[in-house]
């Protein structure tokens, strides 16, 4: 079985009897009461990637909650195939099916509320008076923000990332931990405290990113954090040729230079998800790594892992230090209601009951891995530390989120600006070029590459990045 499987039987086996527990419990008191005849069972369409997605992740939950509704599964997967258009898809495929519950993430959740697919629920939040005041208030804000001022959907829980440390190597190394308000220059500094640290005979890093396929990968990930784009807001004129990239690029590639980061793409760095390919690159678990950003998903590694490192998280680094605002802000599921949907009220229990107070306490029960969940009072430490710094996320909207790209930009120019980016980094590495001359040639070719997609996709075609899951 594989390890999808695995996760959703022993999700089950913790899951079941908790919610059967929960229905016995609301029952109880009832039995002298003359037995109710079932509730009509009522059909409700439910927009999400596919029938099996959805029977594994909410299936049980359906069954045991809500057995009066029968669930028609649409699925989404289909809009993202290759060759199609995925926001023209989405919308088609919702205006022909009406679902009347849409389970979706950030990434399209802006473009669905503007594009009027979505119902308002502030309106149903004040008429049941539902308790949002005890909800992530940086999530509702983001989620307000979003939607124009409103809210179009609930997320029971979000990702976010923080800076992990290992304090043995910290305390080895007499190096000064991480804290607080940590910058970007403070990070890269740190990762040089390390430099030529060795386990043995592998060598130590400062500073690790795992998953990273292309090394402007990792570049763009810095220069995202600190709200750099490399396009305009239009997305018609590459933005690439600035001294803030320019520093950008000094950084990564002095870093690969000197071992302070293993260089994307080397033995260290072999990608993919299975799970050798994980323990290869995971070197944060190992204890090869001082430092890494990530989010929740790290802990469950490390505990999969059987990692033995003293681990610690601080709030993620900054521009300046000044702010915890941080664009890795990601919301999945949130719960929406159709905008076509005749069955609002009863769309609306549904939405409610997964962000309830009863929702979390189960989640938080039967999950396997460490959640961040949105309602307060339910993950305040895992393995005797504090997840607080996921907490004290602050999310500005004029910087944008670090996994969106530019919605007028078409999606075909990130693909082909990596392979150029990719290029100019490597002449950089081998002595070829100085940085400044890579970005002058990569603000060109990159210009070129933009025309060239404008050409060839049309305005409404480009993509956010994102789609419902």
């Amino acid at each position: 079985m594989n390890r999808s499987g695995t996760t959703r039987t022993r999700r089950n086996k913790l899951l079941l009897p908790l919610l059967a527990g929960t229905l016995a419990w609301s029952a109880a008191g009832c039995n002298d009461a003359p037995a109710a005849a079932p509730p009509e069972r009522t059909k409700l369409k439910v927009a999400y990637f596919n029938q099996e997605a959805f029977d594994r992740e909410y299936g049980d939950y359906f069954t045991a909650k809500f057995p009066e509704l029968e669930v028609e599964v649409v699925a989404t997967d289909d809009t993202m195939a290759r060759g199609k258009n995925p926001q023209k898809e989405m919308d088609k495929l919702l205006d022909e099916q009406k679902p009347d519950l849409i389970i979706t993430t950030s990434g399209e959740y802006q473009r669905l509320a503007a594009a009027g697919k979505l119902y308002e629920l502030d309106s149903l939040i004040k008429r049941d008076k539902f308790d949002i005041e005890n909800m992530h208030p940086d999530v509702i804000d983001y989620l307000r923000t979003k939607g124009g001022g409103k809210l179009y959907g609930l997320a029971p829980r979000f990702s976010t990332s923080v800076l992990y440390y290992n304090k043995g190597l910290f305390d080895e190394y007499k190096a000064p931990y991480p804290k607080d308000g940590i910058t970007w220059d403070d990070l890269f500094e740190l990762a040089g405290r390390f430099r030529g640290a060795k386990n043995g005979k592998d060598p130590i890093y400062g500073l690790h990113q795992p998953f990273m396929n292309s090394r402007f990968g990792m570049v763009r990930s810095v220069g995202w954090n600190v709200g750099l784009r490399e396009t305009d807001d239009e997305g018609r004129t590459v933005t690439i040729d600035t001294e803030a990239w320019q520093k950008v690029f000094s950084q990564m590639t002095e870093a690969w230079k000197n071992g302070d980061m293993p260089m994307i793409g080397g033995k260290d760095n072999k990608g993919g998800q299975d799970k050798e390919a994980v323990d290869s690159t995971d070197l944060f678990s190992q204890g090869r790594a001082a430092m890494t950003i990530s989010g929740p998903s790290q802990i469950r590694r490390l505990q999969e892992s059987g990692s033995k490192i003293d681990w610690q998280i601080v709030q993620p680094p900054s521009l300046d230090g000044s702010s915890s605002w941080q664009q890795d802000v990601y919301l999945h599921p949130i719960f929406a209601i159709g905008a076509g949907s005749g069955q609002a009220d009863k769309v609306w229990k549904i939405v409610r009951y997964f962000n309830s107070a009863e929702a979390a306490k189960i989640e938080t029960k039967t999950s396997i891995s460490p959640l961040t969940p949105t309602r307060s009072g339910f993950v305040n430490t895992v393995d005797g530390r504090s997840m607080e710094p996921f907490y004290q996320v602050k999310y500005d909207d004029t910087l944008g989120s670090g996994i969106e790209m530019k919605p007028n930009t078409p999606a075909r120019f990130y693909w082909e600006f990596d392979k150029k980016a990719d290029e100019q980094l490597e002449w950089i590495m081998i002595g070829k070029s100085t940085v400044r001359q890579a970005l002058q040639q990569l603000q060109k070719e990159g210009q070129q590459v933009l025309d060239e997609a404008w050409l060839a996709e049309p305005p409404e075609s480009g993509t956010d990045g994102g789609a419902v899951k």
